[in-house]
């Protein structure tokens, strides 16, 4: 988790004495405060801190009528963009009351597994407290790692196009799953044909100047990818407490619109709307109900 304060400009709390102090500053200090009462009788109490205008830290505890115990911290982004999600899934991780969502996600071709975020609003909703489902999240991360590279010539005839064929694509999927053999057909033809166009470029050309964008899993932790796309916005934010500068970036992947932030130290090259972001990031996000 050290690493991944460094990206919201906290990169000087990197061992446990100086974790302790953040989280207990964060409590004493605290922007919000949300509680649930779960089942067994404790409470799980969520304190959140912002650091800058879309970035902070939650600590989070478990207490009783007679003791109170501090369970795990977390940094956080905050999202721009909110996506449709009709029926998202939930796990709760393994260690703590902490969850991951689970959403299928068609421009992606995998499973899109992020961190919650908003833990308690998921648990209240969860157990009845609100009538309202569900259906929409908003993606964000930090990065620990990545640079930045040129972008792949494209007009806006090209970019259409592509737009095109990717909602074309999106509705064949959503066809496939419902049982339609020849959507299934189509896929698996044009699969073949892009891994050939691919195989045969790659002889001759630099592997990002066919490949736009990517949105890969990272090690065997399930919110943890490998990334690349096009940066659309970029702003350098600076930490309240700390004064330690980091970049906002705004980078659409796959389609996918995500905010995330990285310290300046950690990037290689300086990033600007038009060229590319490659790199590593932890996927978190927001759910919500439209």
């Amino acid at each position: 988790m050290y690493r991944y304060l460094r990206a919201i400009g906290l990169g000087k709390y990197n061992t446990k004495k100086k974790i302790r102090e953040l989280t207990d500053y964060v409590k004493q200090n605290h922007t919000r405060q949300d509680s649930f009462e779960m089942k067994n009788g404790e409470e799980l109490i969520i304190y959140e801190k912002d650091f800058g205008e879309a970035v902070g830290v939650a600590v989070a505890e478990v207490a009783d009528k007679d003791y109170a115990e501090k369970e795990f911290f977390f940094p956080y982004v905050r999202g721009l963009n909110c996506l449709f999600h009709e029926n998202p899934e939930f796990e709760k991780y393994t260690a703590c009351h902490e969850y991951a969502c689970i959403c299928d996600e068609n421009n992606l071709g995998i499973p899109l597994i992020f961190h919650v975020n908003n833990i308690v609003e998921y648990l209240k909703r969860k157990n009845g407290m609100f009538q309202e489902k569900f259906n929409c999240i908003t993606l964000s991360g930090l990065s620990f790692g990545g640079m930045v590279i040129l972008p792949i010539e494209r007009d806006e005839h090209q970019r259409k196009k592509e737009r095109q064929g990717n909602e074309i694509r999106n509705q064949m999927i959503d066809a496939a799953k419902a049982g339609d053999v020849e959507a299934m057909e189509q896929l698996t033809l044009e699969d073949m044909d892009t891994y050939t166009l691919v195989s045969n470029r790659s002889k001759k050309e630099d592997i990002f100047t066919i490949v736009n964008s990517y949105f890969m899993p990272y090690t065997v932790e399930c919110d943890k990818y490998s990334i690349l796309g096009d940066i659309i916005d970029v702003s350098v934010m600076t930490n309240s407490l700390t004064g330690e500068e980091f970049y906002y970036i705004s980078l659409e992947c796959n389609s996918i619109q995500i905010e995330f932030t990285i310290a300046k130290s950690d990037i290689t090259g300086v990033p600007e709307k038009g060229r590319r972001f490659k790199g590593y990031i932890w996927l978190q996000g927001e759910v919500d109900c439209m």
